[in-house]
């Protein structure tokens, strides 16, 4: 890297304010790679040198200055060279220190990048107005370059201190060029080798039950804990209720920041869908428990049960809502309030530090969607209040004897390796039926980027959680190379179709623009973010801090029988759960006992008669028989 200067180690010297510059490195690679102390420099060249400058050299006698120059070691960037000792350990800086430099924005007339000027005359470049053109002493008029509109970015919305650190030599100001060098290990085979599991497995898990079958004292507790969050300071929450207490809206804007992500989707579309919203479920169960640890877990909303019904006022409230714009007026969060002078600045990631992000709030002011023109200051529906989903599809994608991605295309899209497998999506099916409406005047649910501004997002996603929970427990024989999960060349869905980036596959470190720390999760004490890989291994049916009502039944059961699916004739999707008694006193904190790390399941798979399909992921796969109904058997070893 160049900070460029001229032959004096002066810069502008063609004004007469010439001056030493400065410039850095700060990048962050697609395999997790970033900027830090870790990297190498070598110095091409320095000015002007001190005892040039003792000689006379300035500002104003350019002519005594006197520019250093060393010979680039040969072959220094190959895969085999080693530094020695003419190479010194990179320096970090901070933006106070080095700066963000200039932004550069898209023209859209020109179809450009930027406007660049001359390092000597301070002047804009003379070609093509300074846009898309880089300066070279050969062509100081400008040098033209190829610039996408996507690579038109400014450095702060896609870069972090948090992540990547700025680097250059030890001499910021008079090291000019600089040439950096880290080595990455990588496996000698092929593929990449998927890390050992160590995580310690549970003797006791707190039960994530269906919300109907809580008391009303226990449903008041949890419904009280949330307006807590709502209401409370992250400052005043922390110092009454601990360090795991989180605002409410902490989680909104979290949410945001890693949909809009200028690298692509951080936490949907992908095949990180569910190991983000797992740990975005235990952060804010850990966060409902500091206030109330009576509580015991987060309940869940299992959208095959359709009596009692939860939009009620006990429950959610009605859909659509009741108010003259689709307000929610009754429920337990009723008049749930949405931030109406939203300010990112406001937020930082559990460790105090500032979130990078180009989300500034809505197109109102609020904490809602970028586009979002809605200006109630309620969350608001349009939707239905007769969703349910088919409870024979329910099971059909947790007994699916498949590997990771097939689960999750799914939950999402119904189908599994191309092949179709379920009508509708567990996942997003509420969002659109129960939020209402779409694009820039849709209900909060159904406002994708923002859809945590409802309440039901959280005891809907605990759901999709059971599911994807019972699936890990019959394919637990995948476990070993984390269920298939993609480790690199990972597709997205949707609109991020045949589109691969950084935060989709197993080693990458989840939403990292906010991620989650291992401290955040409960995991240790440790700030370490957390990757795919570690949610794979740590919230796993046998190493996770919680487990579900149907889980701890279904195993009882000897088996798996109340966890089936019947692969012929639907059953019908109108069932019923029984809620608990009115007063009681609170739940025993069960959990289930295992003998051992593992479990095994021969779960069931499925088509019609004279059909065959098969799912897969690279490198292996699950064929589906010709069957009318199957049964599965679950073997604890």
């Amino acid at each position: 890297c160049m900070d460029y200067a001229s032959t004096s180690g002066y810069e502008y010297t063609e004004t007469t304010s010439a001056q030493i510059g400065d410039g850095v490195l700060m990048a962050e690679f697609s395999d997790g790679t970033v900027t830090g102390s870790a990297w190498s420099t070598f110095v091409v060249t320095h000015g002007p040198t001190a005892a040039s400058e003792t000689a006379g050299c300035s500002a104003s006698n350019l002519d005594a200055c006197v520019v250093t120059t060393a010979t680039e070691p040969t072959g220094w960037t190959g895969a085999g060279f080693e530094v020695d000792g003419a190479w010194a350990t990179a320096t970090e800086y901070t933006a106070d220190e080095a700066g963000w430099g200039r932004t550069p924005s898209w023209d859209t007339t020109a179809s450009c990048c930027g406007t660049s000027t001359s390092p000597m005359t301070q002047a804009t470049l003379s070609l093509n107005g300074g846009c898309s053109v880089i300066y070279t002493a050969e062509n100081p008029d400008g040098e033209a370059v190829a610039v996408q509109k996507s690579e038109c970015l400014d450095p702060q919305s896609v870069l972090s201190e948090s992540r990547s650190k700025m680097i250059w030599s030890s001499d910021l100001k008079k090291d000019n060029k600089v040439l950096f060098r880290l080595k990455v290990a990588a496996d000698a085979s092929s593929g990449i080798q998927c890390p050992v599991c160590d995580a310690v497995v549970r003797t006791t898990q707190r039960i994530r039950r269906e919300m109907r079958t809580l008391t009303d004292e226990e449903w008041g507790k949890v419904t009280a804990a949330m307006w807590i969050m709502k209401t409370t300071s992250q400052a005043d929450g922390v110092a009454a209720y601990g360090a795991s207490f989180r605002t409410y809206d902490y989680f909104v804007v979290k949410h945001l920041v890693a949909m809009v992500d200028l690298r692509g989707d951080q936490a949907h579309f992908g095949p990180m869908f569910m190991p983000w919203h797992s740990a975005f479920i235990l952060e804010f169960e850990n966060a409902l428990l500091s206030v109330d640890p009576e509580i015991l877990a987060m309940p869940y909303w299992d959208t095959t049960l359709t009596e009692p019904s939860v939009f009620t006022d006990q429950y959610f409230g009605s859909a659509p809502g009741t108010g003259p714009n689709g307000e929610v007026i009754d429920g337990a969060f009723n008049d749930w309030p949405i931030e109406s002078n939203f300010n990112l600045a406001d937020y930082t990631n559990a460790a105090g530090e500032a979130i990078s992000s180009p989300y500034t709030g809505s197109t109102t002011g609020m904490l809602r969607g970028a586009d979002a023109t809605r200006t109630e200051t309620t969350v608001l529906r349009f939707g239905t209040s007769t969703y349910a989903y088919d409870p024979n599809d329910f099971w059909k994608c947790a007994n699916l004897d498949a590997f990771y991605y097939d689960w999750y295309e799914c939950v999402e899209q119904g189908t599994a390796g191309g092949v179709g497998v379920v009508s509708g999506s567990l996942h997003s099916g509420p969002h659109a039926q129960i939020g209402g409406k779409s694009g820039d005047d849709s209900g909060d649910f159904e406002d994708v980027t923002a859809s945590p501004n409802d309440p039901i997002f959280f005891f809907h996603h605990a759901d999709v959680d059971r599911n994807a929970y019972w699936w890990m427990h019959v394919n637990a024989d995948k476990r070993a190379s984390a269920y298939g999960y993609p480790t690199e060349e990972a597709s997205g869905i949707g609109p991020y179709a045949g589109m691969t980036y950084y935060g989709q596959h197993l080693m990458d470190r989840m939403g990292d623009a906010w991620g989650f720390s291992a401290q955040d999760l409960g995991f240790s004490d440790s700030t370490d973010l957390q990757t795919n890989a570690d949610i794979l291994c740590k919230v796993s049916p046998t190493t996770a801090v919680y487990t579900y009502d149907t889980v701890v039944a279904c195993l009882a059961d000897g088996g798996a029988g109340g966890c089936q699916t019947t692969w012929g004739d639907e059953v019908a999707t109108t069932t019923t759960t029984t809620a608990a008694a009115t007063t009681s006193t609170a739940a025993t904190d069960t959990a289930i006992a295992t003998t051992s790390g593992s479990t095994t399941g021969a779960a069931t798979t499925a088509s019609t008669t004279g059909a065959t399909a098969t799912v897969s992921t690279t490198g292996a796969a699950a064929e589906a028989t010709t069957q009318s109904s199957s049964t599965a058997e679950t073997t604890t070893q």
